[in-house]
């Protein structure tokens, strides 16, 4: 049933793709079939995420003081080591060189970064936002103090077998929406080759073709490399393991939105227990995002050379630290990406002139970049359950 249910799924992608391109005039009227799709998603990460992580906590406590540490090491060493990556890859392909800047203004306004923003940023502000998963750390920190409360109170465990019950009720309603994936995935798909499609032949290609490459490079190099190395699993079976979630991915563009199903794939696919899967993923999704790294590296690199900045080893640790700085903040910041990126590019002192332009292609980008983040934190997440179970 999950291989059929993958197939279907690969398929209302194919479609979406040829639809998007030959009839671009009617994807508007289908579009609302995804967009319904992705709230479904979002509704489910909070009590998914709420429910696993308390029952996780309550089972093994201990566990959890050393897999935290584990987890924010590895982290930090992958999203360092894609920044370098990337960069390795910007530097050689130069993206830069002989691109004309169009006349697209941005005016949009930039964020806030500090240490106060930060830690205001990863708690929500209104209700709606804590329940469609926009501020997992909130979640993820509540979930936690309850399991652990559970086990210094009486009625702790009656307390945990009504969480658990709640948990797997969820999980049993997100199988029934996973079968949506393949019509939802068309819908997603072609309304996105139709509004965006043609930009990948204009003035954005190179800089669009060195997303796509940096990223390709990293899930060899950051990701699959190290596993094949560490956990000894082929690269074919991590990849044919991970593929399934790239078509809900590159269609949702939304991290949060996949977290359902990435926490799944890690038990069902990976055999990963819930203990190490129920924090290691959310708490990649609220923090840990390479596709960032991705985006971030390749965004101030390509702008520095097109407003002639000069980058310094110190300029280009900045690069990296503002980078690891704005990712723990960016489930706070309104409107995605371009956002994050234009206060990004002012906090080097950078000219913004480029961001315009960067709005009209961030959708193409965001594809990858997300797909990249959630394949990052199944990476991670094995990994880590490799040095867990050595421990």
């Amino acid at each position: 049933m999950k291989n059929k249910l993958s197939l279907f799924t690969f398929g209302g992608l194919f479609l979406g793709v040829i639809f998007g391109l030959l009839l671009p005039q009617y994807t508007p009227n289908i579009a609302f079939i995804g967009t319904i799709y992705i709230t479904c998603l979002k509704y489910l990460v909070v009590p998914i995420v709420f429910t696993s992580i308390t029952v996780s906590v309550y089972n093994s406590t201990k566990l959890k003081n050393r897999l935290i540490g584990k987890t924010l090491l590895t982290f930090a060493l992958m999203f360092i080591a894609t920044f370098i990556v990337t960069s390795i890859m910007v530097t050689i392909i130069n993206p830069a060189d002989n691109f004309v800047l169009p006349n697209a203004k941005w005016t949009g306004q930039t964020t806030q970064i500090g240490i106060a923003n930060i830690i205001i940023n990863l708690f929500p502000k209104d209700l709606n936002k804590f329940l469609t998963g926009s501020n997992l750390f909130f979640t993820i920190a509540l979930a936690a103090l309850i399991g652990f409360i559970c086990t210094h109170i009486n009625m702790g465990e009656k307390t945990i077998d009504k969480v658990t019950y709640a948990r797997d009720f969820f999980t049993k309603i997100l199988d029934y929406i996973m079968w949506l994936s393949p019509i939802a995935v068309f819908s997603l798909i072609s309304n996105t080759i139709a509004n965006y499609g043609a930009i990948v032949i204009g003035l954005g290609a190179k800089y669009i073709a060195t997303a796509y490459i940096s990223t390709f490079i990293v899930l060899i190099v950051v990701m699959v490399l190290p596993i094949l190395l560490i956990c000894k699993m082929s690269p074919k079976t991590f990849l044919k393991k991970v593929y399934k979630i790239w078509l809900i991915t590159l269609s949702t563009c939304s991290s949060a939105a996949t977290l359902p199903y990435t926490i799944k794939v890690c038990r069902e696919e990976f055999n990963i227990p819930e203990e190490v899967t129920d924090v290691v993923v959310p708490l990649g999704t609220t923090i840990h995002m390479c596709g960032g790294a991705v985006s971030f590296a390749l965004l101030g690199l390509f702008c520095s050379k097109l407003f002639g900045v000069e980058i310094t080893i110190t300029k280009y640790l900045m690069m990296l630290v503002f980078a690891m700085l704005i990712n723990i903040a960016a489930p706070g910041i309104p409107n995605g990406g371009v956002v994050i990126g234009a206060t990004y590019l002012q906090l080097l002192g950078i000219p913004l002139d480029f961001i315009g332009f960067y709005s009209g292609i961030y959708k193409l980008l965001d594809m990858v970049y997300t797909s990249l983040n959630v394949t990052d934190d199944i990476a991670s997440n094995v990994i880590i359950n490799h040095f867990s179970k050595e421990s």
